[in-house]
Order: structure tokens, then C-alpha cells, then sequence
């Protein structure tokens, strides 16, 4: 695959790769096992055969070409394996450089909403210390209208009273108040 294709992968399928990669290693390491017992058991059988087993070998070099085509493709096989190997490791410094980064951004950004919250809330708190200050401020004139009014009914209604004592005084003939 290329560095582009590698590169634009998610985390998941990378993963995906990596796992079917040692799957593939695994069977391989287990087929290569395989060979190898039955390479061996077929050598014990060779050994105790004889030297006419020997002539035989000799004769075919069939066991060696077969021995020949196996140690090839054992090799093929860890060539292949180092190559996953250091591909699985580059996708994993490049996945673990771009978590760090995502963990940046997301510290930058959680940074920005904190400070942007905290101004917010300052804002309102400033606003609000100014409503309640308005809001006082409404109030005590509220306070001194009602006062001022309730000063001026007082006087009206003091006034009436004495305008009507004074009627009551003048009619009946009831001493005045100055007397």
C-alpha cells in the first residue's frame, strides 16, 4: 500500500490490517512448523533407511530441492514478515503522532470554550451588578415618590379637616381653637 493509502486510513482499519498481518504470520509460522516435523521425520526415515535411501537422494535431489524450496520460503516469509513488521510500526508512530495531536487540539480547544465560558460569566455578572444597581436605584425613587405623596395626601386630608372643623365651628357657634 502506499504512504498516502496508509496515511488516510482510520485507527480501526489500520488495526484491521495489523491483526490480518499477524493472522497471516501466525498460520505461516505454524505451516513452516509443519515442514519442518515433517521435514525432520522424513531425515529420521532417510537415516534409518540406509544407504540406499542415501543412493536415492543422490540419485533425485528430490528431498533437497524440496528442502531448497522451503528454506526459500521460510525466507520470503520472514522478508515479508520484517517488512509488516516495519510497516505496522510506522502506522503506529504515525497514529500515536496523530492522537497527540487530536489530544493538542483538544486541549487548545476545551482551553478557548473555558476562557470564552469564563468571560461569558463575567459579562453577565457585570450585567447583572449594574440591574440590581438600576434596580436599587428605581426603588429608592419609588420609596421617595410614595413618601413625598403620602406627605402631600396627609397634608390635603389635614387641610379638609381643619376646612371642615372650622365650617362645623362657624355653624354651631363652637369656640375656635385659637380661643
Amino acid at each position: 500500500m502506499a504512504d498516502r493509502e496508509l496515511r488516510r486510513m482510520h485507527r480501526a482499519e489500520l488495526i484491521e490490517i495489523i491483526y490480518a498481518l499477524k493472522q497471516s504470520e501466525d498460520q505461516l509460522k505454524a505451516q513452516n512448523a509443519a515442514l519442518t516435523a515433517q521435514l525432520q521425520d522424513r531425515q529420521l526415515r532417510l537415516e534409518s533407511a540406509g544407504s540406499i535411501a542415501q543412493a536415492a537422494l543422490e540419485l533425485n535431489n528430490v528431498f533437497a530441492a524440496a528442502q531448497a524450496a522451503a528454506d526459500d520460503y521460510l525466507h520470503s516469509v520472514q522478508a515479508s514478515l520484517a517488512d509488516t513488521n516495519a510497516t505496522a510500526a510506522n502506522t503506529l508512530s504515525q497514529a500515536r503522532s496523530k492522537a497527540k495531536r487530536i489530544l493538542e487540539q483538544a486541549q487548545a480547544d476545551a482551553d478557548s470554550l473555558k476562557a470564552q465560558a469564563q468571560q461569558e460569566c463575567d459579562a453577565m455578572t457585570a450585567a447583572a451588578a449594574q440591574k440590581r444597581t438600576q434596580t436599587e436605584a428605581d426603588c429608592k425613587a419609588m420609596v421617595e415618590r410614595a413618601e413625598q405623596e403620602v406627605q402631600q395626601r396627609w397634608q390635603a386630608f389635614d387641610h379638609k379637616a381643619n376646612e371642615l372643623l372650622d365650617q362645623y365651628r362657624s355653624t354651631d357657634g363652637l369656640p375656635s381653637e385659637e380661643t
